[in-house]
């Protein structure tokens, strides 16, 4: 069903903004203007301009900065060159794994918009539903660009809904390819301190000139990393135990308890005293990535300039998933005796091509052409699994499902300036906008969702039925799979006006509609003074707009989560499906924002600082609901034809956010005579995110005796807490003769998680000894608590020296995480635990480290990298 909507948010600012584009010509290949100052285009379309004079805060990353550190992967790049951008490195989360969550001050991924040389980047088509930062949201596939092809990076930290439309709520990623002449070539691998998580990237670059002016450039990138695994020994129980009579007992899911070091239920197989305790995974997920970029331009006499971008990437990983033990009703014992971790292996394809054309005289307007496609083709696959309905005939090897999503944008952008008469011109622009959009869920092999009708085979469940799907997922079946379709249509204008030589003013305006969520009309209106001729102030005030993404509407899946320890088969359900709407789900509204943000910009010989504050109202955000896990539910969906369920969830707009934060940057250099130069970058951001509203539990349910509300205080949390509501950089880069010395500090605050969802008084002092954590009452009448635990901040130091043998010849080496830093561990399980009826919140003592470390888990590592460019 459509439903029409408008939004009419009128928007009064102080600061520089631009429309719907970029400047035509301006896309690419800018950097450092005579001065030495840093130029953007990102949020302009009346021309190009250094930091210190941008109007909006804004962040440029060279290549020589996005390559310190030995990093491969851009966004890894970022987080130590941009404060307000962070990301977690997700464990165990399928194709969240490779496109790791980014998200920017403090919001979520579906809040930043990526582009292109200007132009909107097609996302992932996965919906996250694991249990971690990016929950309920599509990331984009960064690992898709190869870094090589990269010439530099802008971040704007601003609302820009009303210059680039839907998602850039938080601000926009503008990835600027590299259009350089000659060859250019790096080789980069490292280790961890504890041997693992390899790697090897091998990235060539070759810009040809062609005809007279023009070039085109062909990059291609390989990349082989191996996992790195921080897991511990489980320790639990593997095998039935034995009772007096000597029949079997069910396995324990306690820490300790098939060593001896805890009760067991049963006498013990003797096969636990021999059997492989290491099988639990925790650290990256090893992938093999190719890629090829194209990017170029030809002049076509003096009127016009063709230019042409886009590339192809092929990126095979494997992830693997929580341990089924011998014992656990998941496992058919005859294909996995002593049990098995199914791993996912995943195929993430992207495809792009853009081409357009520009120019200075269109009936008098610079005009810029364009129109481009994207593609991302996702196959999830399935091995060491078994489907225990089908028992002993169970494949291992099954495909769960195909994603493909695909989006056409087609943009033409007109700007003119007026003269009005006081030596100053009216800067206008206008545009237009069409995108059409296709997301499919296409089913996977039969044997990875059909109920098979054999039963459990042996044990104390000997007989009764059997998990039906292949573990942990089961597949997509054809009832499940779908299409989503929608088109959208924008037009785009915006007025720049400069007074008195300091005073600039602007005005934005956007207008679009979507075939599905009807219309939305955005603004925004800006302005920077300059007081003196070093220091300016500058704002913003707007409002912003995002369109659920269609696999937000549309995905459909099944998983199995481990609560509290215990596998449960949950059902993510469409929004407008039977079994959703049964238990309250309702059509998904796009997100509403207001953006306001106020700072300031000194510029003091070769030093520059900016300090901005801002403030981010969100109406209707999309989230990924509570888990509803009750008996009641199981048996209204098995009444009305879904049995087996153990929980559900959907995608819902039950939560209304401020989000308060300030971004501070001190940049310069320090002449040192003899000595060399010393270029300085000392960058914070501090976010914190408050919920204004959150949604009661859905009528449907409520009518059962229900009580867990739309939006528990776990997925709440992951909103307010789960990312560092701090960060600073202090990165110092000492330069002299053929040497580079580079030094990183980056501080991550604070994170919190939720631990446990209920525990008694006992539990909890027993447990949170030592711990940092926080007790919310689980009702007004129980005398359980969940605890939230909170992780500290922590330090990471990089160290990189980097030698140049020629002009032409780069070596380098250097140390990540210097100080082998490792976050705070997660509550463990102990023996007095167990005692008081309850492992930590570390998988019965097999993870020790909580997936929302915005720095990973693998300590220490080392690289070398030798380049090439002439």
């Amino acid at each position: 069903m459509t439903k029409q909507i408008r939004t009419l948010s009128l928007t009064t600012t102080i600061l520089f903004a631009g429309a719907a584009g970029i400047t035509p010509g301006a896309a690419q290949g800018v950097g450092p203007d005579p001065d030495g100052a840093d130029i953007v285009v990102t949020g302009s379309r009346f021309g190009s301009r250094s930091i210190a004079e941008s109007p909006t805060p804004i962040d440029h990353i060279g290549t020589e900065e996005l390559n310190r550190g030995g990093r491969v992967e851009i966004q890894e790049m970022l987080k130590t060159a941009v404060p307000s951008f962070s990301t977690p490195r997700p464990n165990a989360s399928g194709v969240g794994d490779f496109t790791t969550p980014p998200t920017l001050r403090g919001l979520s991924t579906g809040q930043l918009l990526v582009l292109v040389n200007g132009k909107r980047r097609h996302s992932s088509g996965d919906l996250s539903t694991s249990n971690g930062i990016g929950r309920g949201d599509v990331a984009y596939d960064f690992n898709s660009i190869p870094s090589a092809a990269i010439g530099h990076i802008e971040v704007l930290r601003d609302g820009a809904s009303a210059q680039y439309g839907s998602d850039a709520i938080a601000g926009v990623i503008n990835l600027s390819l590299d259009k350089s002449e000659g060859v250019s070539g790096k080789v980069t691998t490292g280790i961890t301190k504890q041997g693992d998580g390899e790697f090897v990237d091998v990235g060539a670059g070759f810009g040809l000139a062609i005809g007279d002016g023009g070039i085109i450039r062909t990059t291609v990138q390989y990349q082989n990393r191996r996992g790195s695994n921080r897991a511990d020994p489980d320790t639990r129980q593997q095998y039935f135990g034995t009772n007096a009579a000597g029949l079997p007992t069910a396995i324990s899911s306690f820490f300790g308890s098939g060593v001896g070091l805890t009760p067991s239920n049963g006498t013990l197989d003797p096969r636990e005293a021999t059997v492989d305790r290491d099988t639990s995974y925790e650290g990256t997920a090893p992938f093999t990535m190719k890629a090829i970029f194209v990017n170029s331009e030809l002049p076509v006499g003096d009127a016009v300039t063709l230019y042409g971008f886009g590339g192809y990437s092929d990126l095979d990983g494997k992830t693997a998933n929580f341990f089924r033990r011998a014992g656990q009703d998941q496992t058919v014992r005859s294909l996995h005796p002593d049990g098995y971790a199914p791993y996912g292996n995943f195929g993430l394809r992207n495809l792009s091509a853009f081409g357009g054309a520009r120019g200075d005289d269109l009936a008098g307007f610079g005009w810029d052409l364009s129109t481009g496609f994207g593609k991302s083709l996702i196959n999830s696959d399935i091995s060491n699994s078994n489907n225990p309905s089908l028992g002993n005939a169970s494949p291992t090897e099954m495909r769960i499902s195909r994603i493909r999503f695909s989006q056409w944008t087609t943009n033409l952008d007109l700007t003119r300036e007026f003269d009005v008469g006081d030596g100053t011109p009216l800067k206008l622009a206008l545009g237009g906008e069409y995108r059409k959009e296709v997301w499919r869920l296409l089913a996977g092999d039969p044997a990875s969702y059909i109920n098979g009708g054999v039963p459990i085979i042996g044990g104390p469940a000997n007989g009764a039925a059997a998990p039906v799907g292949a573990q942990p997922n089961p597949g997509v079946s054809p009832a499940d799979a779908t299409t989503g379709r929608r088109n959208s249509k924008a037009v785009y204008g915006e007025l720049e006006k400069e007074f008195f030589d300091r005073l600039t003013l602007n005005g934005a305006v956007r207008y679009e509609d979507f075939s599905d969520f009807g219309d939305t009309v955005n603004y925004k209106l800006s302005s920077r003074l300059e007081l003196v001729d070093a220091l300016a102030l500058r704002g913003s005030f707007s409002t912003g707009f995002r369109a659920p993404h269609l696999a937000q509407s549309f995905f459909n899946s099944s998983l199995t989560n481990f609560i509290n320890g215990a596998p449960v088969l949950i059902r993510n359900f469409p929004v407008d499906s039977a079994p959703g709407r049964l238990i309250g789900a309702t059509p998904l509204k796009p997100e509403k924002s207001k953006n306001i943000s106020i700072g300031a910009v000194a510029k003091l010989s070769s030093w520059t600082i900016t300090l901005d504050g801002y403030r981010i109202k969100l109406k209707d955000r999309i989230v990924q609901s509570s888990t509803f896990q009750d008996a009641r539910l199981t048996s209204l969906l098995a009444a009305n034809g879904f049995p087996g369920i153990g929980g559900a969830q959907y995608l819902t707009n039950a939560v209304d956010s401020t989000t308060h934060g300030v971004d501070l940057t001190v940049s310069g250099t320090i002449d040192l005579d003899d000595f060399g130069k010393l270029a300085v970058l000392l960058a914070g951001n501090y976010n914190k995110t408050k919920l204004d509203r959150v949604a009661g539990t859905p009528a449907p349910l409520a009518a059962l005796g229900i009580t867990t509300p739309l939006f528990d205080l776990t997925q709440q949390v992951r909103i307010t807490d789960s990312q560092p509501r701090s960060k600073v950089l202090l990165n110092l880069n000492w330069s002299s003769g053929d040497f580079t010395l580079g030094l990183t500090n980056t501080y991550y605050g604070k994170v919190s998680a939720v631990a446990f969802t209920s525990l008694t008084p006992a539990q909890i002092a027993v447990l949170t000894q030592n711990y940092d954590v926080t007790l919310v009452p689980v009702s007004a009448t129980s005398p359980n608590s969940q605890v939230i635990q909170h992780f500290k901040g922590k330090v990471i130091t990089d160290l990189q020296l980097s030698y140049d043998m020629t002009k032409e010849v780069r070596l380098t080496v250097g140390v990540n995480n210097l100080f082998d830093i490792y976050p705070s561990q997660n509550i463990r399980s102990t023996v007095a635990s167990v005692a008081a009826g309850t492992n930590g919140s570390d998988n019965g003592g097999t993870f020790p480290y909580n997936a929302i470390s915005p720095f990973g888990f693998n300590g220490m590592s080392f690289f070398a990298s030798a380049s090439v460019r002439f």
